[in-house]
C-alpha cells in the first residue's frame, strides 16, 4: 500500500480522538471559544469502508494502534465501527447515534437530505474528510485546527514510525496473526475466561473493545473500571481485590456475563435472543432490561424477543405509565438499543480476520 494512503488513514482515525479536546500542550484556534470536554465519556465514530480501509488492511491495524494510544493518553472511551456505504450511516449521524463519519469524498458524499445539517472538515490527505453535525461547533473547530497542526508533531511521527517499522516488507495487505496476539495484548486472558462461559473468544474481545478499547486503566464518568468496565461497587460485592488488574477484571466481567446468559436461557429464550439480551443487560443493567421487557409485554409484544424489546425502548425516554406498568425514564436508551448490534458487528470483523483457536 502506498505510504500516502497509510498516512491518510492514520490522520483520519487520529482525528476522531482529538475532537474531544486537544492535548493541554496545544492551543486552540480560538482561545476564547467555550468548548465541552468529553473526557471520560464515549465517542461513537463510523469509518465507511472502501478499497483501502477495511478488515485486514494495514490502515485498520494502524487505526486500532492509534485508538489504544489515544485512549491511554486522553482517558476517554472511543467506539469505532466500520460500515459499508449506506443511507443509515448518515441517519445515525443526524440522529446523534454517531458523532463522526469518516469517508472518501471521491466515492461517497453527504446525501442531499442531510446537507443542511452536516458539515465536512477541511480536506485531509487524498480525498478523506470528516463529517460532523453543523451545530457541533466545538468539534468542528478542534478538527480543523488538528488537521493543520498534528502531522508535524513528535507524537504523530512516533506512532507512524512504529507502524512503518512493523509493516516493512509485508506487501499490500496485513493479516492479523492466526494464533496469539491476534487482537490485543490480552488475548491469552480473554481466551482463558471466554471458555468458562462457552463464548468464542473473539466475541468476548468484541465486547471488551466496545467497552474500553482494550485500555485497562480507563474509568468511565459513571465509575465503571477497566477492560470490561466493571463498577467498583459490583467488584466489592464479588470480593474482587483489584478490579484494575486485567485478569481480575476479565474474570469478573465473564462471571457477570455467564450468570446473565444462563438466566435468559433458562427463561425459555432461544440462543440468539439470549445472547442479545445478555449484551443489552451488560450495557444497561439487568434490572433496566427487565423493565423494558415489562413495557414490551404491556404493548402486546413477546418480551423474549430482542427486536420487540428494542422497539419499545424509545417509549421509555421520559418514563412509561400504561396498562398497569410504570417505569422510570430511560435516558440512555438509544445507546442500549444499538449496543448488541455494535458488539456483533465488531465480532464479525474479528471472525473475518482472526483464527478461531489459539492453537
Amino acid at each position: 500500500m502506498r505510504v500516502g494512503a497509510i498516512v491518510a488513514m492514520a490522520l483520519i482515525v487520529v482525528y476522531i480522538f482529538l475532537i474531544s479536546g486537544l492535548h493541554p500542550d496545544h492551543k486552540r484556534v480560538d482561545p476564547n471559544a467555550q468548548t465541552t470536554s468529553i473526557m471520560g465519556d464515549t465517542l461513537y465514530c463510523t469509518l465507511i469502508t472502501d478499497s483501502e480501509l477495511g478488515p485486514g488492511t494495514p490502515a485498520l491495524k494502524f487505526a486500532y494502534d492509534l485508538i489504544r494510544q489515544f485512549s491511554s493518553n486522553q482517558r476517554c472511551k472511543v467506539e469505532t465501527s466500520m460500515e459499508k456505504p449506506a443511507l443509515r450511516n448518515w441517519e445515525d449521524l443526524a440522529d446523534r447515534l454517531t458523532d463522526v463519519i469518516i469517508f472518501n469524498s471521491a466515492v461517497d458524499t453527504i446525501p442531499d437530505a442531510f446537507k443542511d445539517y452536516l458539515v465536512t472538515s477541511v480536506p485531509m490527505e487524498k480525498d478523506y474528510v470528516c463529517a460532523m453535525r453543523y451545530d457541533d461547533k466545538a468539534i468542528i473547530d478542534n478538527v480543523n485546527f488538528w488537521i493543520t497542526h498534528i502531522k508535524p508533531t513528535a507524537g504523530y511521527k512516533k506512532l507512524y514510525a512504529k507502524f512503518s517499522k512493523s509493516n516493512k516488507g509485508k506487501g499490500e495487505t496485513w493479516n492479523l496473526p492466526p494464533s496469539k496476539d491476534g487482537i490485543s495484548p490480552f488475548d491469552g486472558l480473554i481466551k482463558k475466561y471466554s471458555e468458562t462461559i462457552g463464548w468464542d473468544w473473539r466475541l468476548l474481545s468484541a465486547l471488551i473493545y466496545k467497552e474500553s478499547g482494550f485500555n485497562p486503566g480507563i474509568v468511565s464518568s459513571m465509575g465503571a473500571v477497566g477492560l470490561m468496565q466493571v463498577l467498583q461497587s459490583v467488584a466489592d460485592a464479588m470480593g474482587v481485590e483489584n478490579i484494575y488488574d486485567p485478569e481480575q477484571n476479565i474474570k469478573t466481567g465473564c462471571k457477570i456475563l455467564g450468570k446473565t446468559h444462563k438466566k435468559y436461557l433458562s427463561s425459555g429464550m432461544d440462543e440468539e435472543n439470549a445472547l442479545l439480551f445478555t449484551l443489552a443487560s451488560y450495557n444497561a443493567g439487568e434490572g433496566r432490561i427487565q423493565q423494558c421487557q415489562k413495557v414490551a409485554k404491556a404493548e402486546g409484544l413477546n418480551p423474549n424477543v430482542w427486536e420487540n424489546v428494542k422497539s419499545v425502548i424509545p417509549l421509555m425516554a421520559d418514563g412509561y405509565d400504561k396498562n398497569g406498568v410504570k417505569v422510570s425514564p430511560f435516558r440512555g436508551g438509544a445507546q442500549t438499543m444499538n449496543y448488541p448490534e455494535r458488539v456483533m458487528g465488531q465480532y464479525e470483523v474479528y471472525k473475518n480476520t482472526v483464527a478461531t483457536s489459539p492453537e
